[in-house]
């Protein structure tokens, strides 16, 4: 499990509602003890999550998108592609090919 410094999970699966969703660049620095650099290679090359827009220029990673790279930090593995379609209830649909 990802050590966020906050407090894990309430009983019955509730979650604490002062862990944020977001977490920017410090505090992914901090999680995972890589440095600034690699980090940004690990991105590029796709075995660590992008950051996404919070609006403006901040970024920040999503708690849930480290919490699948700390599952498996070797063997991680950023999706090939995705593609939405539309059903013919016309409901949004994602594929994802990994």
């Amino acid at each position: 499990m990802l050590h966020t410094g906050y407090p894990s999970t309430q009983s019955h699966g509730e979650t604490d509602s002062t862990i944020p969703m977001f977490y920017r660049m410090r505090d992914v620095l901090r999680m995972t003890a890589l440095s600034r650099s690699t980090l940004y290679r690990r991105i590029a090359d796709g075995s660590f999550p992008a950051p996404v827009s919070l609006g403006g220029a901040a970024k920040g990673w999503r708690r849930s998108d480290l919490e699948d790279w700390a599952q498996n930090p070797a063997g991680f593995k950023l999706m090939e592609s995705c593609a939405t379609v539309t059903s013919s209830q016309g409901a949004k649909v994602r594929h994802v090919r990994y």
